[in-house]
């Protein structure tokens, strides 16, 4: 196994804001783009295409005349959130995503994913503290690697 170094991945992300900065250190910098509440009951079951996702709302960002982008204030939950990038996984390999650090040091935690096309991925559950957080829209949430298993 390898990681996909800097060079590689400026070429594999799409639509974001910094290429080079979201590159550093061989590693992936992922940031949100929409935020929805998880407000309902999900069913779960074990039949085939029976399962009932969540109710969700979409959080508006409100704004501030003086500030260019918006921010959420999140209370205590569970929230699903979207990318703003798209990544090119490279065939035999995976992404490997985790918590960005600003997430775990503000009481934030979205789970550790390991995913082979981008398709795999709709978006990630985000995980609020009891105390809330205002996030800001275009916020780093996750940190990746690109893990090639093949040689």
């Amino acid at each position: 196994m390898r990681i996909k170094g800097t060079d590689d991945l400026k070429g594999l992300v799409r639509f974001a804001s910094d290429p080079g900065k979201q590159t550093e250190d061989d590693r992936l910098i992922l940031t949100i783009l929409d935020l929805f509440q998880i407000v309902g009951e999900g069913r779960i079951d074990f039949r085939k295409g029976e399962d009932d996702v969540a109710r969700r709302i979409k959080r508006p960002s409100r704004r501030s005349s003086n500030d260019p982008a918006g921010y959420w204030d999140l209370g205590q939950g569970a929230y699903w959130g979207t990318y703003n990038e798209a990544v090119q996984i490279p065939e035999g390999c995976s992404l490997f995503l985790q918590p960005h650090d600003s997430l775990m040091q503000n009481g934030l935690w979205h789970p550790t994913l390991l995913v082979r096309t981008w398709a795999e991925l709709p978006g990630v559950l985000l995980v609020v503290n009891s105390k809330g957080v205002r996030m800001m829209e275009g916020a780093a949430i996750s940190t990746g690697f690109i893990i090639e298993s093949k040689e």
